[in-house]
């Protein structure tokens, strides 16, 4: 017989983690879909079930200084509580400005209420709406168990659709957003309607423009991320490296822009499945890489 918990505290759930199989509910908005065997019927669990939501340490968003690799430095960092809602996200004013456009283009007000990011993370599903703005931040996760915590870059963690690292017994407790200094930001989300809707691709973008004396403006930073084109989000440093210190009136000629595309044609990857087709996936893709880039032509 499957057993339920609510912990009051980080420590309770962990120690009920430490030992057996355990399903963590937070917001459960896709785990009651996933465990459901048919419409009006009560969802089954296969193993207890420890709820998170009543944990007061997991609701917080915080800024705190985050020591860099250079001794003696400390950057600011953005810490958001895994059981901090989509909708808390959307509305905090230290967000930054392409999170939250991802997040409120998730599900329905109602669900935003519930959801959490860290939910959102840990189904490790390549069309979760919130991912390619992560990876654009550099974001990272904190896992925290009984033997401690370990950190690592989000990108590391997720390793495939429904596989992650996070190991029996640990929990995804927080999320790290290092500041960045990126005010040109792109978001767009194509789904199969204008709401509620689920994700057939998305395309998130950052920038930076150093405008000189001559009033010309250098991308001194810049960024693309795609969700549901691939395995898990595709992000090329490599790739923007070639874009990184180019002029913006560079990004007004054709030719430019197509042998920039041509190149993440390459990687884009999608695949045919019931929510959309690969070749539409990839072409849209594609149309919107070029429309991220021809916005930064006039800055």
């Amino acid at each position: 017989m499957v057993e339920v918990y609510r912990p009051d505290t980080l420590e309770q759930a962990l120690d009920k983690l430490a030992v057996g199989d355990h399903t963590l509910f937070s917001g459960g908005t896709d785990l009651m879909v996933q465990h459901s065997v048919r419409p009006g019927m009560t969802p089954s669990f296969t193993h207890d079930v420890i709820f998170v939501d009543a944990i007061d340490e997991l609701k917080h968003i915080t800024q705190a200084s985050l020591e860099s690799q250079a001794e003696g430095d400390a950057d600011s960092a953005l810490f958001i509580g895994a059981g901090v809602t989509l909708n808390e996200i959307e509305k905090h004013p230290l967000v930054p400005d392409v999170l939250r456009q991802s997040v409120a283009k998730i599900a329905a007000p109602a669900l935003r209420n519930r959801a959490t990011m860290a939910g959102n993370i840990c189904n490790a599903s390549p069309a979760a709406d919130s991912l390619p703005a992560l990876y654009l931040l550099d974001a990272r996760v904190v896992l925290s168990s009984l033997q401690g915590q370990r950190e690592m870059a989000l990108e590391d963690f997720i390793l495939a659709p429904g596989l992650s690292q996070l190991r029996q017994g640990e929990m995804l407790t927080h999320v790290v957003i290092p500041q960045a200094d990126l005010p040109v930001t792109f978001y767009h989300k194509v789904g199969t309607r204008a709401a509620n809707a689920l994700t057939k691709l998305s395309v998130a973008g950052l920038a930076k423009v150093h405008k000189g004396r001559t009033g010309k403006g250098k991308l001194v930073d810049w960024r693309v991320a795609f969700g549901a084109v691939g395995p898990t989000v595709v992000r090329s440093r490599e790739l923007e490296s070639l874009v990184i210190g180019q002029p913006t009136e560079k990004l007004a000629k054709p030719r430019f822009i197509d042998e920039v595309v041509a190149m993440y044609s390459e990687i884009i990857r999608p695949i045919d499945d019931q929510r959309s087709t690969a070749e539409y996936r990839h072409q849209a893709s594609l149309n919107l890489l070029r429309r991220w880039l021809s916005q930064l032509s006039v800055q």
